[in-house]
């Protein structure tokens, strides 16, 4: 079952005029989150995935698309009633009260529907007012913005017929641009949905009008309850003892417990987390991520966590979501992404060091062999059973100019063989070292060689890398710079 869905989201931040247009947050995002599932939003800073995830808590509204918990459509619905929790950056604790505070505050002020029941300890029945004037408030907002969608709709097709008959080119590079705009806030999905809410929306008000149902009142959770909630979600985080101290007497990892608990207590739906371990050093950074996935094993809900650290995404989530300038690259398991990128933005974002990358040309030269050229001198015979199917357009027999991939394990230091190249550095990270390498020709090349050996070479030295050519990725030499392999099925 669907836990959370985007269809079609778009954000975008107004402009002030020419000089400063229109920004585009994020772009045609859909995704579709299931019960139990780690997802992690990840990309270069300003790729839009703190802003997505904002979108989905309701604290930034969506320009289009749609956005459903449970099935529910919470695009008007306020942060608080969306029952999902947040994790921030910075921990968002109060200073002046204690970790059993800080835990409770959110629950203290809560309230959750109670039966409203007689003398006798009877469910009452009657007219619910409240839920009428709920669905009436539902059915303002929803003609609200449906009258405003078609009024868009009608202000579309009235400058459409101007540019039709517009001659001057400046008035008519103006009107293209409001059009433009005009086109980017409309979408017929959420007119559709709209329309669709409405109609329920009527249905409803007609049933609770004329039936009696169980009257329910919001009250305040008992002191009982929230206590509990606080002793077992300390329990889970093992915080127990931090429980009577203040933020200022407490450690980095400690917070961002005492954090995590502030939201696990409100039993939410879905667990959002915005870049939650960006303040902690390395050591407590790996510490927390253990933390955070035993949480998630412990809790049967899906989570939503923002990093640019691919270590956090690559060891944490069930599923990665890749973005890039708002857009959505690549969504796929760790391991899929990291061995079958669809573009070289995808393949270079993850691995560290990233993956090498070089011009070449391709020619398939018989039945069974793919030539790769890296210059005059080097060259690389593939056997194309050692390869991924290639699309059939760079079989023809004829040169193609790709990028060729592959990333650094892939690439050993052998006595004899492979590619001369030249080492001009060397890293040692302990348990391995990475050769930084350069071919020795008039027009060169380099790779970057991982070793699980702590290399004694000296720099200038002269090495043999060979390629394993079971782990070749080629790109086209366009600007999407997608992988040129079949997709697979």
């Amino acid at each position: 079952m669907s836990m959370l869905r985007l269809e079609n989201v778009y954000k975008v931040y107004p402009g002030q005029g020419r000089k400063n247009p229109d920004v585009l947050a994020v772009s045609d995002f859909s995704i579709d989150v299931k019960e139990k599932e780690f997802i992690v939003f990840i990309g270069p800073s300003g790729c839009g995935k703190s802003t997505t995830l904002r979108m989905i808590a309701g604290l930034e509204e969506n320009t289009k698309g749609n956005i459903y918990i449970d099935d529910q459509l919470m695009n008007d619905v306020e942060p608080k009633y969306r029952n999902i929790a947040m994790v921030f950056q910075n921990y968002a604790l109060y200073p002046h009260m204690t970790a059993r505070e800080n835990m409770s505050f959110g629950l203290k002020n809560m309230k959750v529907p109670t039966p409203i029941l007689d003398k006798e300890g009877n469910q009452v029945y009657g007219i619910d007012k409240g839920l009428i004037s709920s669905i009436e408030a539902d059915i303002k907002i929803c003609n609200r913005k449906i009258a405003a969608l078609r009024k868009l709709e009608e202000k579309i097709q009235i400058t459409q017929e101007k540019i039709k008959q517009e001659q001057d080119k400046k008035k008519l590079e103006s009107l293209k641009i409001v059009l433009d705009k005009l086109v980017n806030k409309y979408d017929t999905r959420t007119l559709e949905v709209l329309e669709e809410k409405l109609k329920n929306a009527h249905k409803d008000l007609e049933y609770f009008s004329n039936n009696k149902v169980p009257l329910y009142k919001d009250k305040h959770l008992p002191n009982e309850e929230i206590v509990s909630r606080v002793n077992e979600a300390a329990k889970i985080l093992d915080i127990e003892e931090l429980l009577d101290r203040r933020p200022k007497a407490m450690s980095g990892g400690q917070r961002q417990r005492v954090a995590l608990g502030r939201a696990i207590v409100r039993t939410p739906k879905i667990f959002l987390l915005d870049e939650p371990l960006s303040n902690l050093d390395a050591k407590l950074r790996q510490q927390m991520r253990v933390e955070i996935i035993n949480l998630y094993n412990k809790l049967d809900i899906p989570f939503i966590y923002v990093t640019h650290d691919q270590v956090e995404a690559m060891s944490m989530g069930t599923r990665i979501v890749i973005m890039r300038n708002g857009v959505i690259q690549q969504v796929d398991s760790p391991t899929n992404l990291y061995d079958f990128p669809v573009n070289r933005f995808v393949a270079g974002f993850l691995g560290t060091p990233q993956m090498n990358f070089v011009e070449v040309i391709i020619k398939k030269t018989n039945d069974t062999t793919l030539n790769i050229k890296f210059n005059e001198e080097y060259n690389l015979d593939v056997d194309l059973k050692e390869l991924r199917p290639i699309q059939e357009q760079y079989l023809d027999g004829e040169e193609h100019q790709v990028i060729f991939g592959i990333r650094s394990e892939d690439v050993s230091i052998v006595k004899e063989g492979g590619f001369a190249m030249k080492i001009v550095l060397t890293e040692v990270l302990g348990s391995e070292t990475l050769a930084h390498t350069e071919s020795l020709n008039k027009v060169p090349f380099k790779l970057v060689i991982k070793s699980a050996d702590r290399l004694l070479n000296n720099m200038g030295e002269v090495i043999c890398a060979e390629i394993n050519k079971s782990k070749i990725h080629l790109f086209t030499s366009d600007e999407k710079e997608t992988s040129i392999f079949k997709k697979e099925e």
